[in-house]
């Protein structure tokens, strides 16, 4: 009975260990490795925004950023197996390996000049000089796209890096440039400090703005190009800037998740994304530019990870739903384990009864052997011998192996050897009392 209770305790400790440790790897929280860059970039103030508030609101998901040195780089850590996340443009790099999750914001192919120029459309810019700002190679592939698509040659036009926007007006006044190309969100430090300096150099008067009125067309076939409407007064100004819709070409900056990342965590992580979006905005602005990616399949469509249509679609398992299999097999389980545990105290219990019964043999052997013993020698021993299993009925008795039907049992045994016993010394010629006299 003790080897079984302690076989019990022992499994009863053991499913409290297994279900804590089912517990803490349930509740905690799962890190997701996100690659953007650079730091100083506006993705990665909103991807460290959104991390800081999943931890504040104590979410399952949990954000690490590895930095990158832009969205080339991005892309490749995705590939590489160094991150989960990855921030990228999508006319600069798509991870082969990832897809998409939502799209963080729409970038404008933004290109003024000043009115003294004369340049009014892109064909206008055979001959001139444009000021690309940010040193980015995406820039100006983006330039001669533009340029292809228009018959303009690209050795036609010259070009010149700029590092940034406070560059642009000295570069215009000195005519080193003629018109410039901002690519960004529009309300954004980028293309509105572009804007500003080229008013700026066309002493106030407001810049012209190229439109891409083929932008649908150029942008159609390819899922890296998206069309832009740069709304009127989005610049501010009187006259407002632009006066009228500028059609344009536009990229977009999309967070995409690797292909092997469960959907769970995926339509979590989409969920959680839009859920905090009004709170994070608060902060960085341009969380408001969060939206879903088109879900239609075509040739100018992103490929949607499987985890994100779901929140979508509004088609995201339920806990029960996702874990379901894992509840049958862990009953399953219980019911093996159960099934052994009953096995082992059968087993016991067995052993223990077997054990009770081969006493009870001996003293009936016992018997038998006293009623034909040849000397009070042999007498004496199977007298030790019935002590012994005395002393050991006594010793189950006390831990509760042997039952009052037991040991009832035993005490008709010991008196039926000890009568042998006695009546064989008398035979023998030799009687000696099994017991001492008791003192008067």
């Amino acid at each position: 009975m003790r080897r079984t209770t302690l076989l019990s305790l022992a499994a009863v400790l053991l499913m409290l260990g297994l279900c804590l440790v089912a517990w803490r790897v349930v509740l905690a929280p799962t890190v997701l490795r996100v690659a953007v860059g650079p730091l100083a970039s506006e993705d990665a103030r909103l991807i460290a925004a959104a991390g800081q508030y999943l931890v504040r609101e104590h979410e399952a998901l949990r954000l690490k950023i590895v930095p990158t040195d832009g969205e080339a780089e991005s892309a490749r850590a995705v590939d590489e197996d160094r991150a989960d996340l990855a921030v990228v443009r999508t006319d600069v790099a798509m991870p082969e390996r990832a897809q998409a999750v939502a799209i963080m914001h729409r970038d404008a192919i933004t290109i003024v000049a000043p009115p003294s120029r004369g340049i009014a459309t892109i064909s206008d810019l055979r001959g001139r000089t444009v000021g690309v700002v940010r040193r980015m190679p995406a820039n100006l592939r983006l330039l001669e796209l533009l340029l292809s698509h228009y018959e303009v040659p690209k050795e036609g036009v010259r070009t010149v890096l700029l590092d940034g926007p406070e560059q642009i007006e000295a570069a215009l006044r000195s005519g080193q440039i003629d018109a410039v190309l901002a690519v960004g969100t529009v309300n954004g430090r980028t293309v509105s400090a572009t804007v500003s300096a080229v008013t700026m150099a066309g002493d106030g008067a407001g810049p012209v703005f190229l439109a891409v009125n083929e932008a649908e067309a150029i942008a159609q076939p390819s899922p890296y190009h998206d069309t832009f409407d740069i709304v009127p007064g989005t610049f501010g100004g009187t006259p407002p800037r632009p006066s009228e819709t500028v059609k344009t070409l536009g990229v977009n900056h999309v967070l995409v998740a690797a292909t092997s990342l469960p959907d769970a965590e995926v339509s979590e992580l989409t969920r959680l994304l839009f859920t905090l979006r009004p709170v994070i905005a608060r902060e960085i602005p341009l969380a408001n530019r969060i939206e879903a990616p088109e879900l239609e399949n075509g040739p100018s469509t992103l490929t949607v990870h499987p985890g994100a249509s779901a929140y979508y679609e509004d088609e995201v398992l339920s806990f029960f739903d996702r874990y379901s299999d894992w509840f049958y097999l862990g009953l399953f389980g219980l019911s093996i384990l159960g099934s052994g545990l009953a096995w082992l105290a059968s087993q016991a219990s067995s052993h223990q009864r077997s054990s009770t019964l081969g006493l009870l043999d001996r003293l009936l052997e016992i018997v038998r052997h006293a009623r034909s013993a040849e000397g009070l020698s042999k007498l004496d021993e199977l007298e030790r011998e019935a002590d012994d299993i005395l002393g050991v009925a006594l010793s189950h008795a006390g831990t509760g192996r042997l039952d009052q039907h037991g040991v009832s049992a035993f005490t008709l045994g010991l008196e039926q050897a000890r009568q042998a016993i006695a009546e064989r010394r008398r035979t023998l010629g030799r009687t000696r009392p099994l017991l001492a006299p008791a003192a008067e």
